[in-house]
């Protein structure tokens, strides 16, 4: 086996106890801070394996990927899951792929358009879903003051950043309330930004890790892809892409860039946090000087 780290014996007792699998390569993939999830090989097939403290995570995740495979997107589908121990698991089909972020610099412009039109697509499909807002992840605008004050308390706590930062985003959010209180929320995928994407031969090839749906204004996941691709100090294009493909309006490129602005201060609030599967986002200095940077000049742009 590769990738020894102190969960995979687990996983490999629930693919050998509860599964019946007795896999040749178990691999833990290292993204993915909520989870552990482990690349599965047989001698003749591929698997997903996905193992979770959260049991509202993992009930999230059989609620959307068949709700979410019957509108046509292509999302892993769910072999067989269960309880094990203080678990919880799923075995899902395997995806080829990478995801976009750890690939977008190989791509050229037009395979970037492609991808941006696609999950536009995507996310058009999964607004008429018609499902109680309380099933599904809360985002902005309606979570703005919440997320600030979680942003602020993790800052505070990790000593990295400035927490004076989130008092700046939650006053520029409360000069556009004109805009948020005619937004009418809609579900969405709140998670694809730079992972969770799947890119094979420069095409989407899928979508996963969906265990909560985004509901509000769609535009906020633009700003999170646009701040990931910030943070990794390369091109935006795939955003220009994104919003010429929603035919998004001035008013509405301006607001992603606020929403950009609000996932700034939550990357900062995320360096040096311990998250559950016990993976800590490391703190480095030049990191750190890149949000800073990143912040004033979103600043400067709103």
């Amino acid at each position: 086996m590769v990738n020894q780290d102190t969960k995979i014996d687990v996983a490999i007792k629930i693919l050998s106890e509860e599964l019946n699998i007795f896999p040749t390569v178990v691999k833990r993939f290292t993204n993915g801070y909520c989870h552990s999830v482990y690349y599965v090989e047989t001698e003749k097939e591929q698997f997903v394996l996905r193992v979770s403290t959260s049991e509202w995570h993992y009930r999230g995740s059989l609620q959307w990927l068949p709700l979410l495979g019957n509108l046509g997107i292509s999302v892993p589908k769910i072999l067989k899951h269960g309880h094990y121990g203080e678990v919880f698991y799923a075995l899902i089909t395997y995806i080829n792929g990478t995801d976009l972020g750890d690939i977008y610099h190989t791509l050229n412009d037009t395979q970037k358009r492609e991808i941006a039109m696609e999950l536009a697509a995507i996310q058009q499909k999964v607004a008429v879903l018609s499902i109680e807002p309380t099933d599904m992840y809360i985002c902005p605008p309606a979570d703005v003051g919440r997320k600030t004050a979680y942003c602020r308390e993790r800052i505070e706590q990790n000593k990295v950043f400035d927490a004076a930062v989130c008092d700046k985003v939650a006053e520029i959010f409360n000069t556009h309330n004109n805009y948020f209180g005619e937004i009418e929320p809609v579900a969405f995928l709140d998670d694809i930004s730079t992972k969770n994407v799947l890119v094979y031969n420069g095409k989407l090839s899928g979508i996963v890790d969906v265990d909560e749906m985004g509901y509000g204004d769609p535009l906020s996941v633009i700003g999170l892809t646009n701040m990931a691709l910030l943070a990794m100090d390369t091109d935006t294009k795939y955003i220009d892409f994104w919003l010429d493909a929603i035919n998004a309006s001035e008013t509405q490129r301006k607001i992603v860039t606020l929403y950009t602005l609000l996932y700034c201060i939550d990357f900062m609030s995320e360096r040096g946090t311990c998250f559950g599967n016990d993976n800590v986002v490391p703190v480095n200095q030049k990191e750190v000087e890149l949000f800073s940077s990143i912040f004033n000049k979103l600043i400067t742009a709103i």
